[in-house]
């Protein structure tokens, strides 16, 4: 025997089911001002990361696929999310106070080591400012394991940079501010260093700025065999290059004009429209603005193009429509807690703003890549007050 549902109770049925999926897929539809469209599905993939701080997007599986490490400040552990089930695992237990990571494969067998900032406070007097490199045992879901590699007070940000061309890249931390610094002015002079493998000994970049650094990002740039590096903070935004064994700094803009400490930048990125670069950045420290800095002349002129963000904390630029043109995504810890884009007029005067997610990520850290290998690129979002992951998957045009 056989029964049938009522067809009532079918029809209840079906609108449960479409209200579920629909839930579960939740599409921003970002229009730009030549008429094309943008999508994006959000997937959180990650709860309970308190303190969330970062994304690093690799593969550290050695499968093809890029996988996301997920850094919270206010957790023990360092963690990984397996693409493309999203299956977490553990990369360091017994960590505390994370603040940074970055990735590099240094020995060539094509799963990265990972270099990790540990034990950071805002105060030189607290601050560990432990550095180390995790590396990985015949199974890379098993922890991985950590070697200390040097200790600076309010070490901050650490990137890897192909710095002479070579292809071997070195490591670069900038602690957050020097020693003695005090809130608000933090106006003590604080230093910029290198490591260079094997011996990782700390080299400095640069002991010539005063106040406080927030973002240090490499990036190609003309007359550099390998990478620049531009660095932002209370100073404004620098471009230092390696040549001959030293680094020179050039100052680029100042950032925020206002008084010190309210001058400067915070984050950081190197976009391009077509052929022009454009520099990104959120001013000033954990700031309220988003700022485009374009070449006119021998001069990078300011323009700003939102000052409505609350406790801005990560930038990026990125592709996402395969035009050619960069966007700006830009996350805000506070307030409305949204993540926003940015698309240029074709003329690129001026910029359109509009949410990837509206209430539902509280963006400290965010990256872009490909993560499903359909050419488009994806957003990778952790958040600090939400406490939570999400892929911001690109369904729009190629």
């Amino acid at each position: 025997m056989t029964s049938r549902m009522p067809a009532r109770f079918l029809l209840i049925a079906v609108v449960a089911l479409v209200a579920v999926q629909v839930a579960s897929r939740r599409f921003v539809h970002a229009e730009t001002p030549a008429g094309g469209a943008t999508e994006f599905v959000a997937h959180e993939i990650g709860t309970g990361l308190r303190g969330g701080y970062q994304t690093v997007i690799a593969d550290l599986n050695k499968d093809g696929k890029p996988d996301i490490i997920a850094l919270a400040s206010g957790l023990p552990e360092l963690l990984w999310y397996e693409n493309p089930t999203w299956e977490k695992h553990v990369l360091a237990a017994g960590v505390s106070q994370l603040i940074n990571a970055s990735v590099y494969d240094l020995d060539g067998d094509g799963i990265p080591e990972i270099a990790v900032a540990q034990g950071f406070t805002t105060s030189t007097k607290t601050s560990k400012g432990q550095v180390g490199l995790l590396t990985h045992g015949a199974d890379v879901r098993q922890p991985w394991t950590y070697k200390e590699i040097d200790a600076v007070p309010t070490a901050h940000r650490l990137r890897w940079v192909d710095a002479d061309g070579s292809g071997k890249k070195m490591l670069v931390m900038a602690p957050l501010i020097g020693m003695d610094s005090a809130a608000p002015d933090y106006k003590t002079p604080v230093s910029i260093y290198f490591y260079r493998a094997p011996d990782f000994k700390r080299e400095t970049v640069t002991d010539t700025f005063t106040g406080l650094i927030h973002g240090i990002e490499p990036m190609a740039w003309e007359g550099v065999k390998g990478q620049a590096l531009m660095s932002a903070g209370f100073m404004g935004v620098y471009l230092h290059r390696f040549a001959n064994g030293k680094w020179t700094p050039t100052e680029m803009t100042k950032g925020d004009p206002e008084p010190w400490p309210k001058s400067g930048t915070s984050d950081v990125a190197l976009g391009k429209l077509g052929a022009q670069k454009f520099v990104a950045t959120i001013e000033p420290w954990h700031g309220n603005q988003v700022v485009i800095y374009k070449m006119t002349g021998s001069t990078w002129a300011r323009q700003m193009i939102d000052d409505t963000i609350t406790d801005g904390h990560s930038i990026v630029t990125v592709d996402v429509d395969g035009d050619g043109r960069d966007e700006v995504i830009a996350g805000q810890r506070g307030g409305a807690r949204s993540l926003m884009l940015y698309t240029a007029s074709p003329d690129g005067a001026s910029w359109t703003k509009r949410a990837i997610d509206e209430g539902g990520m509280a963006g400290a850290g965010c990256s872009a890549a490909d993560l499903n290998g359909d050419k488009r690129m994806d957003i990778v979002c952790i958040g600090t007050a939400t406490a939570n992951l999400k892929w911001y998957e690109n369904v729009g045009k190629k």
